[in-house]
């Protein structure tokens, strides 16, 4: 399956939600990665009536190639990292520096996304939702955040996947909705879009702004 664009993505997304959950889907608010996560949750949020907010995460990039990610870290300091990647010319130190300069960034984006407000989401069900994963280290520390702060059911909502990160990202969230799961062993979430361009903050913003207009912002 390939989708026109994100919002599009956020249509096919809310129908697949539609038929798996079975309770009732006003008990669940929807938090979204951004910033590719943004325009598909809006569209979930809107087909569902359900409010939406962000969860922020870095990825971690390796030292010498800034377009590889080797992890992802959360505001907590919660972290996933490809272990392999240690033996790479990334050592302990690097790693520490890695995460302390992500985490600054991480605390950076919520004062600007969100005002420097901490979500309140204990006891609360949540959809996470993003415009796909890759490697899944993103998707993984978001889940493990939330559950640290005390999230009753975490379900990881996203338009595409590819089959060999199921698995892992079992191992956090309660729950995995796909309506695309791809069997390739090479994979880029963009190529399962027409238009995948980067979402900027103008963007991001504006977003919000129609939530808050439709009352489908979360606070």
């Amino acid at each position: 399956m390939k989708y026109e664009n994100r919002k599009k993505a956020g249509k096919v997304l809310a129908n697949k939600i539609r038929k798996e959950i079975p309770k009732p889907i006003k008990e669940f608010i929807i938090l979204a990665i951004p910033r590719g996560g943004v325009p598909v949750a809006f569209s979930v949020a809107k087909e569902l009536d359900i409010p939406f907010n962000l969860v922020i995460t870095k990825k971690l990039a390796h030292p010498n190639n800034p377009e590889v990610a080797i992890g992802a870290i959360a505001a907590d300091g919660t972290y996933e990292i490809n272990e392999r990647i240690l033996y790479y010319g990334v050592d302990q130190e690097n790693l520490d520096k890695l995460k302390n300069n992500a985490l600054e960034k991480v605390e950076t984006r919520i004062k600007k996304y969100s005002k420097g407000k901490q979500l309140d989401v204990k006891n609360k069900n949540i959809f996470v939702i993003d415009d796909g994963i890759a490697t899944g280290y993103t998707a993984l520390v978001a889940g493990k955040y939330l559950k640290n702060l005390g999230a009753k059911k975490v379900i990881l909502a996203i338009p595409v996947c590819p089959e060999s990160s199921i698995e892992k990202v079992k191992k956090v969230y309660d729950e995995l909705i796909c309506p695309s799961i791809i069997k390739s062993y090479s994979f880029a979430v963009g190529s399962y879009y027409d238009d995948f361009h980067q979402n900027t903050d103008e963007e991001l913003f504006d977003f919000i702004k129609k939530a808050k207009k439709n009352n489908l912002f979360y606070e």
